[in-house]
């Protein structure tokens, strides 16, 4: 279990609204848990996690930032237990969407899905620099 003061979390509406309020947060709670190197590429992938979570689980957003060593662990939460897709090829050049989860792949020393019938649970991991 992690130190409750190495945690921060928040809920935020299923609004398009919550995606700048998920990078505002995130970006504090990373600084504020003295992770500042990570800040950048955290505020990136939780800002596709989010935007999926709005467009497409339309439900609360609970977002959980807290640290575990040199490690950065980011959570998005939402209650619709329909799995996101993997990773595959990056979509055709026109395509809107299609790059948030290559995009967590590509970054995040690791992340994953935990679900079930009550939402699932996209997490990354981030070190930041001078860490791992």
């Amino acid at each position: 279990m992690a130190d409750p003061a190495a945690l921060r979390a928040t809920k935020l509406p299923a609004d398009p609204s919550s995606v700048p309020a998920a990078r505002r947060f995130t970006t504090e709670a990373v600084i504020d848990l003295g992770a500042a190197e990570a800040a950048a590429e955290a505020q990136l992938l939780v800002s596709e996690l989010a935007t999926n979570a709005v467009l497409h689980a339309g439900t609360t957003i609970r977002l959980t930032v807290l640290r575990e060593g040199d490690c950065v662990r980011i959570e998005v939460r939402d209650d619709d237990p329909a799995v996101p897709p993997v990773p595959a090829r990056m979509p055709p050049v026109t395509a809107t969407g299609g790059r948030g989860i290559l995009l967590v792949d590509s970054i995040a020393r690791s992340w994953g899905v935990n679900g079930n019938e009550k939402g699932k649970t996209i997490w990354f991991e981030l070190v930041p620099e001078g860490g791992d």
